[in-house]
């Protein structure tokens, strides 16, 4: 709970923060992307997505297709680091657009447990602690990067095509250790599992207007990807309000992998609401 509070306090300071640069930037220059000069656009942005895993459970395990379902309350106090924006450069109707997620998430743990021991050896004691430890980890990143052209840019919006390519790594480790002092008794072992793929994608992207002034506006993106190892699909709906200096959006996500090569792992959605902000030079 003391993560989430500091995540909230964040974001009202950094909401409190944007209100003080519009408000001392109100002279500035909107950008105009398709003026045919080079223009750069940057938005970092926060992502709390549920987790959606399906797996296929051997017959000896009672066989079926369930789904777990892992919420951020869960997993959010073991973020160790993370990084997510997406970023593009532009010249008239042509740009290159890439996006990344990247999450590292670590967990140890300590359990001691006194075993009897009575009257083995003189004078020993009679109990016996087993102290095992654990440490766990999940890395993972996507890495997406998608050459655009903008097809549609009027007064309803703007409307890009997209052809690229998305980079998706995944390493799991779980390590365990067995002491007992004072005798020198150490067992330990663990397992590293990683996957990796590259896949190719096609997608749209671009926003909608929502108001005569162009303020308020609804930004999508969607793609679908496909490869050797799995096949997946993205999509991105929301709302956001244009300044002078860039944009907020308040938007959901949608990311789903349809994995084909692993006979236990058979499908993982990540689902949830993303809070963004653009700049552009």
């Amino acid at each position: 709970m003391q993560h989430v509070r500091l995540l909230k306090l964040a974001v009202a300071a950094f909401i409190a923060g944007v209100g003080a640069l519009t408000a001392g930037s109100a002279a500035a220059e909107d950008v105009n992307m398709w003026d045919g000069q080079w223009h750069f656009e940057v938005s970092p942005y926060a992502w709390v997505p549920w987790m959606y895993t399906t797996v296929q459970l051997p017959p000896i395990a009672g066989g079926g297709n369930p789904t777990e379902e892992v919420q951020p309350s869960q997993y959010l106090k073991y973020v160790k680091a993370g990084a997510l924006f997406d970023a593009s450069v532009r010249k008239g109707d042509w740009g290159l657009w890439t996006d990344l997620v990247y999450l590292n998430l670590q967990n140890s743990a300590s359990h001691e447990r006194q075993i009897n021991l009575p009257g083995l050896l003189p004078g020993a004691p009679a109990t016996l602690p087993i102290i095992r430890t654990t440490e766990s980890g999940v890395r993972a990143a996507i890495w997406t990067l998608a050459p655009t052209y903008t097809v549609m840019n009027n007064d309803v919006g703007t409307l890009d095509v997209m052809v690229g390519l998305r980079y998706t790594s995944l390493s799991i480790s779980f390590a365990y250790n067995f002491t007992a002092p004072p005798l020198p008794l150490q067992r330990g072992g663990g397992f590293w599992p990683s996957s990796d793929s590259t896949d190719g994608l096609i997608g749209i992207k671009g926003s909608l207007r929502l108001s005569s002034d162009g303020k308020w506006f609804l930004p999508y993106e969607a793609d679908v990807g496909d490869g050797s190892k799995n096949w997946q699909y993205n999509a991105v709906v929301g709302a956001g309000y244009h300044f002078h200096w860039g944009d907020v959006t308040l938007a959901a996500r949608n990311l789903t992998y349809q994995i084909s090569d692993k006979p236990v792992l058979e499908k993982v959605r990540m689902t949830g609401p993303v809070l963004g902000f653009t700049f552009r030079w």
